[in-house]
């Protein structure tokens, strides 16, 4: 049976990601398992931390757990929900479970939005989108789940490096049954005349999915340009790959990946 593990804090945004996990995992029959880890703050002192911190700590964790699973396993009762709670890093944490519990479908995490106050802190979605070698899914505060229908791949048309990606994708849209649209953002200075078209070598690989491919043509703002397109199109879920190669990498160093996770209404796939 496939696995989704999602990740929680318990927060209100944590507790969306968890809910648009069960109706995803529903629709692909799939099992949940969500995690909790926490760590303690590092305190520069001769007196040792006591330990009935960490076990009050562990043990109110684990009544936010018993309570979310009640709630979740009530609303889907089909559906097969487990959670565990664990001391540690989230990122660390999630790759050791994944890896020991075979390729997971994907990973769900929360997606705070630009709310003013950060209950899930920006630098753990990040390190969760760049870093985890499995599919991982951004769910916003206010993403609802009604299918995943419209499926927008935001590529750099660079294929070298990421058919292993590019397969992932595709294998996703197929398994969704959604319709795959292929969006290249041209930056400034681009002009027909420069158009040499979407990589040979990955629309190859992405056959299969039936893709539509859409080229924009010198936008002075790439991530404005790929929100507006999701929004005119009627997006459900934004692919990106976060690569070396490609210019997310640029993306992800200058804020602009940021900007496009904090405005974004839709959750955000990112594949490796």
């Amino acid at each position: 049976m496939p696995l989704l593990i999602a990740a929680t804090d318990f927060s209100d945004v944590a507790k969306n990601a968890t809910r648009y996990a069960c109706n995803l995992a529903a629709a692909q029959q799939a099992e949940v398992m969500i995690i909790h880890s926490f760590i303690m703050p590092v305190v520069f002192s001769d007196i040792p931390m006591p330990t009935s911190i960490v076990t009050d700590t562990e043990q109110d964790a684990e009544q936010q757990m018993g309570k979310l699973l009640a709630e979740l396993r009530a609303t889907y009762p089909t559906l097969q929900i487990n959670g565990k709670i664990f001391y540690g890093g989230t990122v660390e944490v999630i790759a050791a479970y994944a890896q020991e519990h075979n390729k997971p479908l994907l990973i769900v995490v929360g997606n705070n939005n630009a709310q003013e106050q950060d209950t899930w802190p920006d630098s753990t979605l990040y390190e969760a989108l760049k870093e985890l070698n499995y599919p991982v899914l951004a769910v916003p505060h206010t993403a609802t789940y009604h299918g995943i229908n419209k499926v927008c791949f935001a590529f750099a048309n660079e294929h070298s490096g990421i058919d292993t990606a590019l397969t992932q994708l595709r294998d996703m849209a197929i398994l969704f049954g959604a319709a795959l649209h292929v969006l290249n953002v041209r930056t400034e200075g681009y002009t027909p005349a420069d158009d040499a078209g979407i990589d040979a070598a990955a629309k190859e690989i992405l056959l299969s999915a039936n893709p539509t491919y859409h080229i924009i043509p010198a936008q002075p703002d790439v991530d404005q340009a790929i929100t507006a397109f999701t929004t005119t199109h009627g997006i459900d879920l934004l692919a990106l790959i976060p690569h070396k190669h490609s210019f997310f990498q640029g993306l992800f160093h200058k804020g602009h990946t940021k900007a496009i996770a904090h405005h974004s209404h839709i959750p955000i796939l990112a594949i490796h």
